[in-house]
């Protein structure tokens, strides 16, 4: 790693520490009809600590088929979300846009709808002009499952950044704002390009 890519990480580090501090995070429940504040956790994870994430399949809300191993070699940023969460509509413009800019450094995103139904998940998804995949939350199980104890089981929202090797780079339980997320994904992504 050179010192360049080592002081980028650092700044992305502080930066997070920062958002912590500054900004309140809120994530719903078990009960979809029951929000609750609670403190956010974000956390980068330091390259050498970072743990593989098991490959998963699972039916998209657009009926296709979903396999995580055809995104093998990219940064892939999932987020877990359901229709009926406040702090998901908070936090959808942000996906989309850091979506849209990252789109050409080779980062997709995935959504992973959880305790929801698939045409109030697509209204979602057309109400806020999201174009990357969903998984539907018949099939959203083993999505969840696939990264162990990192991502509570109430979580939600909760965005996790898988880097290149498939291992979990990143994850932020509870809405994320647009400087947060999209210093994590574009720091993620640099590491893998030698130019940076």
């Amino acid at each position: 790693m050179t010192s360049r890519r080592r002081g980028g990480a650092r700044a992305a580090a502080a930066l997070v520490v920062a958002t912590m501090g500054l900004v309140g995070l809120s994530a719903c429940t078990t009960d979809p009809g029951t929000p609750t504040a609670t403190d956010g956790v974000v956390e980068v994870i330091a390259p050498q600590d970072r743990q593989q994430v098991k490959p998963f399949t699972g039916e998209l809300l657009d009926g296709g088929d979903f396999d995580s191993a055809s995104l093998a070699g990219k940064v892939v940023v999932y987020n877990v979300w359901g229709s009926w969460c406040a702090p998901c509509r908070t936090e959808a413009p942000v996906l989309k846009r850091v979506s849209e800019e990252t789109r050409d450094l080779g980062v997709r995103f995935v959504g992973i709808n959880v305790r929801d139904n698939d045409a109030a998940a697509r209204a979602f998804e057309d109400s806020y002009g999201i174009e990357y995949p969903s998984i539907t939350t018949d099939t959203s199980s083993d999505a969840v499952l696939a990264f162990g104890p990192a991502l509570p089981p109430s979580a939600v929202p909760s965005t996790l950044v898988v880097d290149t090797e498939g291992r979990l780079a990143a994850r932020i339980v509870g809405p994320t704002d647009y400087s947060t997320l999209s210093t994590i994904v574009t720091e993620t992504a640099a590491e893998s390009d030698p130019d940076q």
